[in-house]
């Protein structure tokens, strides 16, 4: 095994971090109905600029295993527009983010987020249905282009539990490794439980999920469970809003490596804490500090990192 394919590895990460994640937007377009006079229309525009640590980005070449931290800056441009037709919900948005590493340029990146959606909403019930494409470039070059559709179900029961089923169809293609390219197929369950509106709640998730690569020692199936608090504070009449989830994921890979004698197995973990200081309608500050552990029979996949990012954030 190769640096470079731990650094194709490492920078296939750095990209899913940033990928539109297969979750909800139930809270926005379902649950605060129910909550509030809230209606969710018109056009939205968001800056935001920071700055992030990860303790494992470089690749020392004496030890392929070992990592080496750096620092990045971030710019992202979101623009979004949504529109309620009685029952109907019909949003598009479009997402641009960059990241620029100090020491190692090799994981500059760039991504391209497009996603359109349409929900119609049934009393308590609701169905929806999202598209999704992203395009992610690594060193100035063309790495991953995504293709993701999901239909979903949804319900509210009684004030406080709100279950959704959604399902995941996805597309991956990589410019230079062919080998790599696969489609995709995850089954998602989720549980919301409101202890004070959307102000204080738990949330839980539960995924299946199927990926077949071109090549097999990629292909997998695996398993996904996260769980999360989320609660809203009131700090010198400033609103902050604070979640802390943990999510642990299996992968059991199909093909045979000749490099360790056996098909590839992982086992992931991830803690995170966030914050968001919404200091008035337009400014807000984040940040978030995340700890993984990534545990495997292949070397060049077996690591720790931990994550820490601040960013300043302006929306209209």
């Amino acid at each position: 095994m190769t640096i470079k394919t731990r650094s194709t590895i490492k920078a296939e990460r750095f990209l899913s971090l940033k990928l539109p994640k297969a979750k909800p937007s139930c809270l926005a377009l379902v649950c605060l109905p129910f909550f509030s006079s809230f209606t969710w229309a018109g056009t939205k525009i968001e800056l935001e600029a920071g700055m992030e640590y990860d303790s494992n980005v470089g690749i020392e070449e004496a030890d392929i295993t070992s990592g080496v931290g750096d620092s990045a800056s971030d710019l992202s441009l979101g623009i979004s527009y949504d529109h309620k037709i009685d029952h109907v919900n019909l949003s598009a948005s479009y997402q641009l983010q960059d990241t620029r590493w100090q020491e190692y340029a090799e994981f500059n990146s760039q991504l391209h987020i497009g996603v359109l959606r349409a929900g119609y909403q049934m009393g308590v019930q609701g169905v929806d249905f999202s598209l999704a494409q992203a395009y992610g470039q690594v060193d100035g070059k063309d790495f991953l282009r995504l293709t993701r559709a999901s239909p979903a179900y949804s319900r509210l029961i009684g004030n406080r539990w709100y279950v959704r089923t959604q399902a995941d169809f996805s597309r991956k293609d990589f410019s230079q490794y062919d080998s790599r390219n696969s489609d995709s197929f995850a089954g998602n369950l989720y549980l919301y439980r409101f202890l004070d509106r959307t102000r204080f709640y738990l949330s839980g998730q539960m995924q299946l999920k199927s990926e077949r690569a071109a090549n097999e020692i990629y292909s997998y199936s695996g398993a996904l469970a996260k769980i999360q608090i989320k609660r809203d504070f009131r700090i010198f009449d400033k609103k902050l809003s604070s979640r802390l989830h943990a999510r642990i994921e299996t992968r059991d890979y199909e093909g045979w490596r000749s490099d360790i004698r056996a098909a590839r197995q992982d086992l992931r973990y991830r803690v995170a804490f966030e914050n968001e200081l919404a200091f008035n309608r337009h400014w807000q500050l984040q940040a978030k500090l995340q700890q993984e552990w990534f545990d495997s029979n292949l070397p060049v996949a077996d690591y720790r990192q931990w994550r820490a990012s601040l960013g300043l954030v302006w929306e209209f």
